[in-house]
Formats: structure tokens, sequence, C-alpha cells
């Protein structure tokens, strides 16, 4: 998804709600999806896109724009909000706690996130100096 926002996109769709445990088309390629089912166990687990879906469109207001972010990671998003707000996306991926600093519009913010976690940071106007 971050690729798509950081080539220009101003939407994304998921094809996919639910798949199967692993995920795998009938053609051999790898899905995403909202919902993994295990249709063995009759049972079903949110996914972190689910998470992450969930978290854009809390923070993320229609008419938000996608700004250039620099630090030390990668997995990281920012937008702007119609309102000056800023909300920051922010993906570990590692199996271990990291501390990552994320800077945007001459601001920084340092987070410390779980392993295996997604964290929204909302930073609101009166915060942001001009």
């Amino acid at each position: 998804m971050k690729h798509y926002f950081r080539s220009g996109a101003s939407a994304y769709m998921y094809w996919n709600i639910s798949t199967a445990n692993g995920g795998m088309s009938t053609w051999g390629w790898a899905q995403n999806s909202l919902v993994s089912v295990d249709s063995a166990a009759k049972s079903f687990r949110y996914t972190h896109d689910y998470y992450l879906l969930k978290h854009l469109t809390h923070f993320v207001d229609v008419g938000a724009r996608n700004l250039v972010t620099s630090g030390t990671c990668d997995d990281a998003v920012v937008f702007e909000n119609p309102d000056s707000s800023l909300v920051l996306l922010i993906r570990n991926e590692l199996s271990h706690p990291q501390r990552i600093e994320v800077q945007v519009k001459n601001q920084a913010a340092m987070v410390e996130l779980p392993a295996d976690s997604i964290a929204t940071v909302a930073i609101e106007k009166s915060w942001i100096s001009a």
C-alpha cells in the first residue's frame, strides 16, 4: 500500500476481503486480505491489513494528502488531513521492539514500537509549527 501512496495514488482498494489460510490464488500468486479463514477449524483471524485499514479509515480524513517522510523506518506513511493535522502510520515487522524516528514538515516523532506491530501517531494542528 505504501508503494502506491508514495507513487501518487489517492485511493487503494483491497481485492480480497477474506482468503483461506495461505492466501494463494488459483494461479499461484500470494494474496493479501483483511481476514484469513481456517475452514477446517471453522475460525478466522484479522490480518495486519485489516488493522492497517482500520487505522487509515479512522484517522485519515477524506481529502488528506500523502507527504514525503524520512527517518529510521521505511515502513511509514504520513498523511496531512484537510485541517492540517498529521497522521503517521508506522509498521514494525521485526520480532523485537524497534525505536524509530520519522521526520515530516520539519517535525520529528520518536516512537518505540512493540514487535510485529502497527501504530498510528496523530499530531494535531496546534502542535505543528509553520
